[in-house]
């Protein structure tokens, strides 16, 4: 597995065709070829800009924000092809059938909270 570890401070990646530049100001650090990329995590006070943000989502390349210490404060990752299938699907339901999937949702919750006063 190929990671691009960015733990320098104060570093930028920049996309320039298919490869990822890591600079900190005018002086370049290093360089990957997206094509063997399969993720990157950035520790610190390190930047993507948004065509490498853009670019690694399109691709599959997660990306991971943590600390200089290694504490993960998230992760950015492409929304599966399900999920925007099901996002499609949920804009065509006509208001009736919206109103019959809110329905069986506040009764399913509504039947949770029932059956926690009763234990």
């Amino acid at each position: 597995m190929r990671t691009l570890y960015v733990s320098r401070q104060g570093c930028y990646i920049i996309l320039k065709g298919e490869t990822l530049i890591v600079k900190q100001g005018e002086t370049i650090h290093g360089e990957v070829q997206l094509p063997l990329l399969e993720q990157i995590l950035i520790f610190g006070k390190s930047q993507l800009t948004t065509q490498v943000i853009r670019t690694c989502l399109w691709r599959n390349i997660p990306i991971a924000y943590l600390s200089r210490m290694g504490y993960c404060y998230g992760r950015l990752m492409p929304i599966e092809r399900g999920y925007r299938q099901l996002s499609r699907y949920q804009q065509n339901l006509t208001v009736t059938e919206r109103f019959l999937v809110a329905r069986k949702i506040v009764q399913a919750k509504l039947k949770k909270i029932v059956s926690a006063f009763i234990l």
